[in-house]
């Protein structure tokens, strides 16, 4: 039956939806925000300091998150207090702003093909 549908053009295939995902990416790539953000993350890696300070205060940020401890909120603050002079600096603050932009939009796009696709899920709130 499947390749009878795919005959009369009912089902596109899995790499008709990869080619138009492809088109989606270049489109995004295309956008004011994206390249503000490619923009910002050329100024930004101008500073190799500035840049690997960035990157250490988002790869503990990110290991503070996953840690789930109960302490979360403090630990936070004093790692933003600890990485306060970069997080200051405009270059990081345009690019994380920008970078933000772009996230955004990216979950704006995911958020509509979770919705359209309709996967069951609900095993995730047994244990809430």
């Amino acid at each position: 039956m499947q390749s009878e549908e795919k005959e009369y053009g009912v089902f596109p295939d899995e790499e008709e939806i990869l080619n138009i995902t492809d088109e989606l990416a270049e489109l995004l790539c295309k956008t004011d925000g994206y390249r503000r953000y490619k923009k910002h993350l050329a100024a930004l890696k101008e500073q190799p300091e500035v840049y690997q300070q960035l990157n250490e205060f988002r790869l503990k940020n990110i290991e503070l998150q996953l840690e789930k401890d109960e302490h979360y909120y403090e630990k936070a603050e004093e790692l933003q207090l600890q990485y306060k002079n970069i997080l200051m600096e405009s270059v990081v603050m345009d690019f994380l702003t920008s970078e933000q932009r772009i996230c955004k939009l990216m979950r704006k796009i995911y958020d509509r093909i979770a919705l359209k696709v309709n996967l069951d899920v609900s095993y995730m709130d047994q244990n809430q």
